[in-house]
């Protein structure tokens, strides 16, 4: 079971993507934050293991968050989520698992889903698996169904 952090400064946004995660298997929503500041909180009291991360909100950003937590020892699987395409290369400079547009729609929620769990087979493969992994990943990036 992930532990999951959903972070969104819009309340409709935050009880929306709750809802989506309920359904889904192998997903705990362990906390809410409507701030960068409540999520770095959040974060470091909580550990998930997934945090569902707003690219824009007051204060501290997505990407700011992201940032202060690089120095942390165990960095949270993030899934970014935002209205706008264009901070998504900025995103995954920063190893983000995924990054999906508001609004959020469950298929799409499903395919993050999938590579969140890629990521974390990943992360605990023996080494020499995961080259094979890694492969197997990047086929399932690139055939995508349109």
């Amino acid at each position: 079971m992930l532990r999951t952090l959903v972070v969104d400064d819009e309340p409709l946004a935050v009880e929306l993507m709750c809802g989506l995660l309920d359904a889904e298997s192998g997903l705990e929503v362990v906390s809410t934050a409507r701030t960068g500041r409540q999520a770095l909180g959040a974060i470091r009291t909580h550990k998930p293991d997934l945090v569902f991360l707003d690219v824009e909100m007051p204060g501290l950003s997505g990407l700011d968050v992201v940032a202060s937590l690089q120095s942390d020892d165990q960095l949270p699987l993030i899934v970014f989520v935002s209205a706008f395409d264009k901070y998504a290369i900025e995103a995954f400079d920063v190893n983000a698992v995924d990054y999906i547009l508001k609004p959020v729609e469950r298929g799409r929620l499903i395919a993050a889903n999938a590579a969140v769990l890629r990521s974390r087979a990943l992360e605990r493969a023996p080494a020499d698996g995961r080259t094979c992994l890694r492969l197997d990943a990047a086929m399932h990036a690139r055939i995508r169904p349109a």
